[in-house]
């Protein structure tokens, strides 16, 4: 593994480097042991001096479902057991698999044969699938040079893949409309580190990439791809692996273009840095925050409850829901609960927690 040296980087590259790629820079160059040693002493003497210290770290970065299951008694149900800690950074790098959308995409396994014929996205003679594997190389060149493990992936992924993170390259196609911007979506089961990796990209790619965001586009397939979905198919990211998906821009958009297949370096610099400001935060989360929390079935309470795109009062509403509708909670933050409407996944958003009440299984 080769890791650049602070003696290494001019003046220009540090001043280049996000936060967090600095941070592990100077960490590896200088030893991390000596910071682990530290921040073990200060935990041990801070858990020994108070105890009831810990109570704010355990809960701290926790999702708001688990923590409000606690304190009623309840007992959360995770999806799948919770993976051993792992030590990463000192002696063992972080591991990311970055996979360029519908490359080799005739080459998925027998369980995925109906996927084999999406190519993706077309722009007279530029396929999608070259567009996502110049970025996802440009990607993958970045966190190696960070001292990251990098597998760079096509559309097939290793059975049960487990890393430390899960990245999916891809283009959009607006069928010849103006359809323009970029959108980052973690799967529906998300846990805690998805929603993060996911939040990281979002912000650093919105910040380097200069493409707008297109807000609202997140799809149904973005929440489902057959590459989260380790329920479904054996060739797929494992319960654990935090994971999200980010469509770069639009294919048939002159503005997009000129980000993603004109200037590719930039759309991948974004996506890098978001990564690695990710593995920043993946060092405080405990073996739980990688695990998706598993919720109950719940119908909603009153005719014409707003079902809104995103947890905020003043959203745009996505549908309006009569009482008695039957959905299914995949998240929870601050309140709303983020649903899918059973037998029409396509129907999808956030409500109040106050708007729904639970149902038996």
């Amino acid at each position: 593994m080769s890791v650049r040296s602070p003696d290494a980087l001019g003046q220009g590259d540090r001043a280049a480097l996000p936060p967090a790629e600095y941070l592990l820079v100077m960490a590896r160059a200088f030893g991390m042991l000596f910071v682990l040693a530290a921040a073990l002493s200060v935990v041990i003497a801070s858990a020994l001096l108070d105890p009831s210290w810990g109570e704010g770290v355990r809960l701290a970065g926790r999702a708001d479902a688990e923590v409000a299951a606690e304190a009623a008694g309840a007992v959360p149900r995770y999806v799948a057991p919770l993976p051993s800690p792992l030590t990463r950074g000192a002696f063992t790098p972080w591991r990311v698999g970055i996979q360029a959308g519908h490359w080799r995409i005739g080459d998925l396994p027998d369980e995925q044969y109906r996927l084999r014929g999406d190519t993706g996205a077309q722009w007279r003679s530029i396929s999608e699938a070259d567009v996502n594997l110049r970025i996802a190389s440009d990607v993958a060149d970045m966190l190696r040079r960070s001292g990251v493990a990098v597998d760079l992936l096509p559309a097939t992924v290793p059975p049960g893949y487990d890393a430390d993170a899960f990245v999916a390259i891809h283009a959009d196609d607006g069928g010849g409309g103006s359809a323009s911007g970029w959108k980052v979506s973690a799967p529906w089961r998300a846990s805690v580190a998805s929603r993060r990796l996911s939040a990281s990209i979002s912000l650093w790619y919105g910040r380097l990439s200069g493409l707008a965001e297109d807000r609202y586009g997140v799809t149904y397939n973005m929440r489902g791809y057959y590459g989260f979905s380790w329920n479904r198919f054996s060739h797929a990211v494992s319960p654990s692996t935090p994971a999200a998906i980010i469509e770069t821009g639009f294919l048939t958009s002159a503005d997009d273009r000129r980000v993603i297949v004109e200037d590719p370096d930039r759309a991948g610099r974004a996506i890098a840095w978001g990564v690695l400001s990710y593995l920043g935060e993946r060092v405080t989360m405990r073996p739980r925050d990688l695990v998706p929390l598993s919720y109950g079935p719940m119908e909603v309470v009153a005719d014409g409850a707003l079902l809104r795109y995103l947890p905020e009062a003043n959203e745009r509403v996505a549908a309006r829901l009569p009482a008695g509708t039957r959905v299914r909670p995949v998240n929870e933050q601050g309140g709303w609960i983020e649903l899918i409407v059973w037998g029409n996944y396509r129907v999808f958003g956030w409500m109040p927690r106050e708007d729904l009440r639970e149902v038996p299984g």
